[in-house]
């Protein structure tokens, strides 16, 4: 079910709104329930005669809530550190877990977005997409939106 912002059921609530960096226009809400973070991301639309909102797109990746310490923990100890750092081995640029009985991917990646910038894929591969016809739900973090957008310090208020 997509979920609208101005109106969510009662055990829902907007924890942060932010720009989302990778593409011009769009908005990132962080949305969360006891047991849920749910990224949704806002753009206009180019169709007017399919907009999920008036004027706007709208897509819907789900997480168990668990994700948000599991998300910091493996960019910042795994994903951004050095294996003489502790972090991953060389060459590794991935980390498939089970979290909250959900199967979890976070990658890194070289070039994302309209600036092609460094950041991450997170796929849940144990939700069907809301939005499209597949098997999993993922969205991107640019490094830029991790930091200076603010989204680390909203993943580590869901703690």
């Amino acid at each position: 079910m997509l979920l609208h912002t101005s109106n969510l059921p009662s055990d829902y609530k907007v924890i942060a709104e932010l720009n989302y960096m990778l593409y011009k226009q769009q908005r990132l809400f962080i949305v969360g329930s006891e047991n849920s973070v749910v990224f949704i991301i806002k753009t206009p639309s180019p169709y007017p005669n399919y907009e999920d909102e008036p004027g706007l797109l709208v897509y819907q990746k789900e997480f168990p809530r668990a994700a948000a310490a599991w998300i910091v923990n493996t960019i910042e100890n795994r994903l951004w550190r050095s294996a003489a750092e502790g972090g991953e081995p060389s060459g590794k640029n991935s980390v498939t877990e089970v979290v909250a009985d959900e199967k979890l991917t976070l990658r890194r990646t070289m070039a994302l977005g309209d600036a092609r910038e460094k950041g991450f894929v997170l796929i849940n591969a144990s939700r069907k997409s809301v939005n499209f016809d597949e098997d999993y739900q993922e969205i991107e973090f640019s490094d830029r939106l991790l930091t200076e957008g603010g989204l680390l310090d909203v993943l580590r208020k869901l703690q």
